[in-house]
């Protein structure tokens, strides 16, 4: 049956959900209202069961006039449907200090906080690392536990997972030899991964369209022009 892998911090599902259309691979916990991957596991006649090992941060950003003068920018991060799981955070100095408002940084800085949010909220729940805290308790088997962060931006996800290691090897140039733009961010992203990866938790970034981020969506655009 397989199970669902991180691969050079990309998510993917596992082989048996390959035909399951992909808006049924989110699925939300009835109790705590925190969004998961399913289960690969744990499969009934009509769904994926909930499982708790794979937690989902959907991340968006948005910004007007886009790297212009009198650009405004804002993060939506959603963890779940209770409001404590959702953030609407304006992009000011305190959020990214000096740096230019524009799509693409506020997509890496959406990206940053998803991880930190799926952080704050599951210490302060205790679930650490090596916590099993699915809601069957009959089951052996610990997962580890997974943060992924779900974006429609190609850019963070082909950016860190691939981009990125390539820049370090090239000591941070891209293959024309330049300084690749928003590196500070995307060495941001890299160090929060690292010290999460660090503590035993395994992080993956996951693209998917559009269409499927409007929440994450409308809480960014609500920070802008809010």
């Amino acid at each position: 049956m397989g199970k669902s892998a991180i691969d050079n911090r990309k998510f993917s599902f596992c082989p048996s959900f390959d035909r399951v259309p992909l808006d049924d691979l989110f699925v939300q916990c009835p109790d705590c209202t925190r969004f998961y991957a399913a289960c690969c596991l744990e499969l009934t006649e009509d769904a994926p069961k909930v499982c708790h090992h794979t937690r989902l941060a959907f991340t968006d950003g948005a910004c007007s006039n886009n790297g212009r003068q009198g650009a405004q920018a804002g993060l939506g991060i959603t963890i779940g449907d209770d409001d404590d799981y959702c953030w609407s955070i304006p992009v000011d100095d305190i959020v990214d200090f000096g740096g230019l408002r524009t799509s693409q940084r506020t997509e890496l800085l959406a990206a940053i906080e998803g991880l930190k949010k799926l952080e704050e909220v599951n210490e302060m729940a205790g679930h650490g690392a090596s916590t099993n805290d699915r809601m069957d308790d009959d089951d052996d088997d610990a997962e580890r536990v997974c943060y992924v962060v779900v974006t429609d931006s190609d850019y963070v996800v082909t950016g860190i997972t691939e981009w990125f290691p390539s820049w370090r090897k090239r000591r941070w140039r891209t293959s024309g030899g330049k300084k690749p733009a928003n590196l500070d961010l995307f060495l941001k992203l890299d160090d929060l991964v690292s010290s999460l990866e660090q503590d035993g938790i395994a992080v993956g970034f996951l693209h998917i369209p559009r269409e499927f981020n409007q929440k994450a969506d409308e809480l960014a655009k609500r920070a802008v022009y809010n």
